[in-house]
């Protein structure tokens, strides 16, 4: 076969089998069961027939239970069938049924056919006449055991045969088929075995019948038990023959349906022959039985009640009276004058549509009243304020049985149940109407005889709570074991409070219902979700890897660990609508390991599995229906013991679970259908509760294949002979062991309960607590046994201990020294020889509450209005981690007296931090103090965590304020001291008034308040050496300052030097004359001049022989000869030209001026112009010195440009000041400018620097 033709055949097997699914998926509530499945009780020995959910019995003897397990013949049908003579298989329903066509009569040669564990039913289509009636039998092979039924043309059983093997009866003769035209279907089912059949059918004419009918009946309203009564009927013969003679029966009934529990009454009424279509009314005396329970029930009365007279049909012989009687006392007899429900003067409405208007509104009150079965229902209203709770309780002045309903409008909200003496109780606390307002209805309900009540109503403001629901699970279709799938869901947030974070865990299920055995396979938690707001979830969920193939459903919780108080705890669970299939479908079981026997467990009680006594155990196993259909196990249980058997169906299949007794007869099992979880028990039971013995577990294949769960558990149930039995410390199966510890997961959250006896006289458990989370440890006993639990740490260190004076908590972490710290702890319980038991709950407490702490804040320090100033603080958190969270901070500042100012700064912040006071946040931030603040002592206070966004287990240190300050206003400051550099414009008291009041400065040597930039405290106007801090006086005027040390510091400051003088710089030279003739060395031309000698200026001797020619004074020219011929020319005044021409030493007297020589008049000219530089600079100043600014400011730039070289004279240029283009520029900057850009500053940068010290106001903001 090529590709194209094997995936053709494929494909069609893909449809065939998707079409069928269906079918094959039917549950065994479908009538009538399949092979190996025990039908139902409605459909087994009887014609029995269900309407709604109660059981109508046709005659009165026909509710008896039947079982079968009977393994039956093997003989299977040939693979080409020929069922009724026909090609092929009888159809296994009505739509497929084979026609036998109209009025069949085969006799008793028949029709064969074949039914085996592949065709487990064969459906046959009849059709008769009017007036006809068919006989049918089914002969049925040897060993096996087949079973026959009519059913008409809605799908009702009308008439069936099941325990009659090997020869199976049924006919229309007596049901609602007979004698009328129809068309209706032979169904025959296997219930075991396998062979070829018989069917046998005989139409004939319908003979004369009766047909009896009971209506009108009647009774009392009150009766009491052992009262005889008058009961009133019509009896009917609404066919074609008389009946006979005949007897009616009387039934007690609690509703209008004769079933299990029912009073069928022994006393029965004789009646005569009833002529065909006549009736007749009757009056009988009835005495109700003494040991009739108080209440109210219906008389139903059955005419041939035993099935002694043949009818057309046996379907229609009871009726039920319209109205109840009560047995007993009735609110009438208990109240004679009358009744006051509530207040109300009258009984209570008994439905809603009578209540005339609510009790009261907002209601917290106390009511009586009285009601019985006939009164049946007491109705209240009360109207309920929004954000509000209404509680409701029903006390009774008897033990009796009564319901509570609580409504708003046609919403169901809550429902109680009152017996015996307990309190009935309805709420919308733990609702999700929890808080809302309106009109609430309570409807209480009685079939009982008359108890009066007391309700006590409590209206109440409700705690706002969330309520957390799963409106939407969705997964991926099909997936393979060990895969990790995306599960995604929809939380939504219904309460009326937000929610916080909240776990949510996605588990695989055989059903569609949550188990404790179900499969978890992945969480994730949610985040904040705000009330009537939805979170979407995205869950990496991973498949076991050694999970078995089929479908699994995928079920949500929300606040799996219920960790949230909600307004309802019943809503968290949601299951994605289309099942997950993992891997695929198993086919067969691939190997038999029952009860990890090695082998498969028995089929029949014979071959059962022992598991022993007294064990509580799980256990897995496999069946295949057809192949391996049943497994069977064996537990033997000592008296006073109880055993109860949960069964988890493998995935696609539908095995049911039996509990048997010593003989293999069930007494218990589930009757549920599809891929549940079934349990079974024999507590409750009445022949087996506590009986102990052998007891056997069978599970058996209604249909499917896979591996079923078995969990076993055995509980004692006599406290009077207390025995531990089959040990289940904290619910984990075993027992604990007496030292190593039962180890437990890590931080657990569990309660469960221990027990020592005999042999076990200590118990101990481990589990280990992770790093952030806590745990708390509870232990509890009868405060009778002598037990003692302590807890200790991995070291062996004994942490607490408890005994029967002290039980109660053993452990917490949280505020201890081991709070949120990972540790692993032992709890260890002693008997101390007594026996009973003890009780351990473990919760995870989860992480400590984290405690957000200010360690340090610091304010600004002193300052003035208008500057930036800086503040810090660190925070730390000492408990709880709470990573990531955002919290508002804020700082304020205070005034003197704590009051709020202003807010400096506000921002979020992110925390950090786990356990053992992390710090986090340390930071610091800059405020601009406002200018117009008004002087004073002011502090700051930092809060933090504004909006509690965090949950902190101490929120009272959230606050801290720092230190005090100092602001100065700016305005105030600077009020006599115009140019802000510190020294007051007029006095102040302390003789420091601004010689420079308008212009900054610093100066405070010659001046105060005066422009000094290189700081010296000389202000520029007298400071020679503006620029060099080292030097700013020359008292001597040799261009060295005064400062030795400084730069060209003058070592002789008084006197003018040079620098080269006699004792270092500054200092003058000293004078030498080697030839005594008066003209010192250094100006003499002549320095060896013989002694007594007369010299010349020069030094050298004066020739008397010389001729002079001199010019006079107004031009004229002076001719001097000298003795070697030399003629020496000058002229004199203005203009004049002085030529001389020198052959010899030349004439000393021709270089003199005003008969002065050169040296002298040169140093003359010298302390001249030092004399008109020292007056220029001590007339500098202002007008106040007798000067106008114009000339004080050319005096200034002069003075600035000759010493601009540190000292060193200059060529004096002059230059016109700088251009003022502000007023508040003075003459003293621009000069300063001046002398910076001659300098070879730029003229920007000039100005700039200038300011920085004339006008600093410009820069300190």
């Amino acid at each position: 076969m090529d590709n194209r033709r094997l995936l053709a055949l494929l494909a069609s097997l893909l449809l065939v089998s998707t079409v069928m699914s269906p079918v094959m998926a039917e549950t065994e509530s479908i009538n009538p069961p399949p092979v190996n499945q025990q039908p139902d009780l409605q459909q087994v020995e009887s014609k029995a027939m269900e309407v709604g959910q109660e059981t109508v019995a046709t005659i009165l003897n026909e509710i008896t239970p039947r079982s079968s397990s009977n393994a039956g013949a093997r003989a299977a049908c040939p693979l080409v069938q020929t069922d009724a003579g026909a090609s092929g298989d009888a159809g296994n329903s009505a739509n497929t049924s084979r026609s036998l066509g109209t009025n069949p009569t085969s006799g008793q040669t028949g029709n064969q056919g074949c039914m085996d564990a592949n065709d487990a039913d064969d459906w046959y289509e009849v059709t008769i006449t009017s007036g006809k009636d068919t006989d049918v039998e089914l002969v049925v092979p040897t060993g096996t055991d087949f079973d026959l039924y009519l059913v008409d043309g809605s799908g009702n059983i009308v008439d069936s045969s099941v325990v009659s093997d090997p020869l199976e009866k049924v006919s229309t003769m007596g049901t609602s088929l007979s004698g009328t035209a129809s068309t209706f279907y032979i169904q025959l089912t296997v219930w075991s075995g396998d062979g070829q059949y018989t069917l046998r059918t005989w139409t004939n004419d319908t003979p004369p019948m009766p047909d009896l009918t009971i209506s009108n009946v009647v009774s009392p309203s009150v009766g009491q038990a052992g009262q005889t009564i008058d009961v009133n009927y019509t009896v009917s013969n609404q066919w074609n023959s008389s009946s006979g003679a005949f007897e009616s029966q009387f039934i007690l009934s609690s509703d209008q349906v004769y079933n299990f529990g029912d009073v069928l009454i022994s006393q029965s009424q004789s009646e005569t022959d009833l002529a065909e279509n006549s009736s007749r009314n009757m009056n009988s005396q009835v005495t109700i039985p003494s040991g009739t329970a108080n209440g109210t029930y219906y008389w139903i009365v059955w005419a041939d009640g035993y099935g002694n007279v043949s009818e057309k049909s046996e379907t229609n012989n009871n009726n039920v009276s319209a109205n109840q009687m009560l047995i007993g006392q009735s609110c009438q007899d208990r109240h004679p004058n009358g009744l006051d429900d509530a207040g109300l003067g009258s009984d209570a409405p008994n439905n809603t549509n009578s209540v005339v208007a609510p009790l009261g509104n907002n209601v917290t009150s106390q009511y009586t009243g009285c009601i019985d079965g006939l009164d049946a229902n007491d109705v209240f209203s009360f109207d309920v304020p929004a954000n509000h709770s209404i509680e409701i309780e029903i006390t009774r002045h008897k033990s009796s049985m009564l319901d509570g309903e609580l409504t708003l409008g046609n919403n169901f909200v809550d429902f109680g149940f009152g017996w015996a003496n307990n309190t009935l109780k309805t709420t919308t606390l733990g609702t999700s109407f929890d808080g809302i307002g309106g009109t609430y209805f309570f409807n209480m309900s009685s079939s009982e005889d008359a108890v009066d009540w007391t309700m006590d109503v409590w209206t109440n403001y409700s705690t706002p709570q969330p309520d957390l629901i799963i409106s939407e699970v969705t997964g991926p279709l099909s997936a393979a074991a060990g895969d990790t799938i995306s599960i995604d869901l929809v939380v939504n947030n219904t309460g009326t409070s937000g929610a916080l974070s909240s776990l949510v865990s996605v588990f695989l299920s055989v059903d569609d219902e949550f188990a404790d055995h179900d499969i978890e396979i992945g969480n994730l938690s949610t985040n904040f979700i705000d009330i009537n707001q939805s979170q979407l979830l995205q869950i990496q969920a991973t498949i076991p890897a050694g999970l078995q193939g089929g479908n699994y459903s995928l079920i949500a919780i929300v606040d799996y660990d219920e960790q949230l108080v909600e307004k309802s705890e019943d809503n968290n669970i949601n299951f994605a609508i289309e099942q997950l299939l993992v891997d695929t479908m198993a086919t067969s079981c691939s190997s038999q390991d029952d009860a990890a026997s090695g082998t498969d467990a028995g089929a029949i009680m014979s071959a059962s599995y022992d598991l022993g006594g007294d064990t509580s155990i799980t256990i897995t196993g496999c069946i295949d229906e057809g192949v391996d259909d049943e497994d069977w196990y064996k537990i033997t249980l000592t008296p006073g013991l109880n055993l109860t058997v949960t069964m988890i169906n493998a995935p696609d299949s539908d095995f049911d679970i039996y509990l048997r007794d010593d003989a293999g007869e069930w007494f218990e099992r589930p009757w549920s259908g599809g891929s549940v979880d079934e349990e079974v028990t024999t507590i409750g039971d009445p022949n087996f509760e506590g009986s102990g013995g052998i007891f056997y577990i069978s599970v058996e294949a209604y249909n499917g294949v896979g591996i079923y769960t078995l969990i076993i558990e055995t509980e004692g149930v006599d406290p009077g002979t207390f025995n531990c039995g089959q040990q289940n410390d904290l619910n984990l199966g075993q027992d604990a062991p007496a030292s190593s510890g039962l180890v437990l997961a890590d931080d657990p959250t569990m309660s469960g309960q221990g027990c020592m006896s005999g042999m076990d006289e200590s118990d101990s458990f481990s589990f280990t607590v992770t790093q952030n989370s806590n745990t708390e440890v509870t232990f509890n006993a009868n405060l009778n046994l002598a037990f003692v639990a302590w807890i200790e740490d991995s070291s062996g260190n004994i942490l607490n201990q408890v005994d029967n004076a002290t039980f109660g908590t053993l452990f917490t972490t949280m505020g201890g020294e081991n709070e949120g710290v990972q540790h692993t702890y032992k709890i260890i319980v002693e008997s101390n020889g007594d026996v009973g038991l003890y009780n351990i709950t473990i919760s995870d407490k989860g992480s400590a509450p984290a405690d957000l702490i200010i360690d340090s804040l610091i304010c600004p320090i002193d300052h003035t209005s208008g500057n930036e100033v800086q503040f810090s603080w660190q925070m730390t958190n000492l408990r709880g981690p709470v990573d990531g969270a955002s919290i508002t901070v804020h700082l304020d500042m205070l005034n003197e007296t704590g009051e709020d100012v202003m807010r400096m700064f506000t921002s979020s912040v992110i925390v950090s931090g786990q356990y053992n006071n992390t710090a986090f946040d340390a930071r610091s931030e800059f405020f601009n103090t406002p200018d117009e603040l008004t002087s004073g002592v002011y502090s700051c206070r930092l809060t933090i965590d504004v909006n509690d966004s965090v949950i902190e287990s101490n929120e009272s240190n959230n606050v801290m304020i720092g230190n005090t300050f100092f602001i100065q206003n700016e305005e105030e400051l600077w009020a006599n001291d115009v140019d802000r550099d510190g020294y007051n414009t007029t006095d102040a008291g302390d003789d420091l008034v601004d010689d420079c009041p308008t212009s900054y400065g610093e100066s405070t040597v010659d001046r105060y308040g005066c422009a000094d930039v290189d700081g010296d405290g000389v202000s520029n106007l007298n400071d020679l050496w503006p620029l060099d801090a080292s030097q700013a006086f020359d008292s001597d005027g040799d261009s060295y300052g005064d400062n030795t040390d400084g730069t060209e510091g003058d070592y002789c400051p008084d006197v003018a030097g040079t620098a080269n003088g006699d004792g270092g710089q500054g200092c003058p030279i000293a004078i030498l004359d080697s030839d005594s003739d008066g003209v010192i060395d250094q100006d003499d031309l002549c320095p060896n001049t013989i002694a007594a000698t007369t010299v010349d200026e020069n030094g050298c001797e004066i020739d008397d022989s010389a001729t002079n020619t001199t010019t006079n004074e107004t031009g004229g020219q002076n001719t001097n000869t000298t003795d070697n011929g030399t003629i020496d020319q000058a002229n004199n005044g203005t203009g004049g030209v002085d030529d001389k021409v020198d052959s010899g030493e030349g004439d000393a007297a021709s270089s003199s001026i005003l008969g002065l020589s050169p040296t002298i008049l040169g140093s003359l000219v010298g302390v001249v112009m030092i004399l008109v530089l020292i007056l220029g600079f001590t007339m500098r100043g202002g007008k106040k010195n007798g000067h106008d600014e114009s000339y004080v400011n050319s005096q200034f730039a002069a003075q600035d440009l000759a010493y601009a070289g540190y000292g060193q004279q200059q060529q004096v240029v002059a230059q016109a000041p700088m251009a003022a283009l502000d007023p508040s520029i003075t003459a003293e900057q621009l000069a300063y400018e001046q002398q910076l850009t001659t300098a070879g500053y730029p003229a920007d940068y000039a100005r700039q620097y200038a300011d920085q010290h004339f006008r600093p106001w410009l820069t300190q903001r």
